[in-house]
């Protein structure tokens, strides 16, 4: 187990309703509210943060890692979808380098 979740189940034992009132808030969604009690502070880095909603809220994993990276990387064109042709990339395309899609 890792260590800075240690307490994680008996915080939830402890304070049920309102571990129930942040998995299933609407605004703002779990990946923006604040985690009950301690585990505000204690999830301060982001990656904790999305660990917990891992766990309980899968469905919202992909909101809080488009939040991070723009949070962190500071520019939403990494998240923005594009449209591509093929022939484009066959252009800009060289033997020595892959081609990789992504498809989501």
């Amino acid at each position: 187990m890792l260590p800075n979740f240690s307490n994680i189940c008996q915080a939830i034992n402890l304070s049920t309703k309102e571990w129930k009132n942040w998995f299933s808030s609407k605004k703002p969604e779990p990946e923006e509210a604040q985690l009950p009690g301690e585990w505000e502070t204690k999830c301060d880095d982001p990656i904790r943060k999305m660990i917990i909603l891992r766990c309980f809220r899968p469905d919202r994993v992909n909101f809080a890692v488009r939040n991070y990276i723009i949070q962190i990387l500071k520019n939403p064109e990494f998240i923005a979808s594009k449209a591509t042709q093929i022939s484009e990339i066959f252009k800009d395309s060289r033997p020595d380098v892959p081609v990789i899609i992504v498809l989501t």
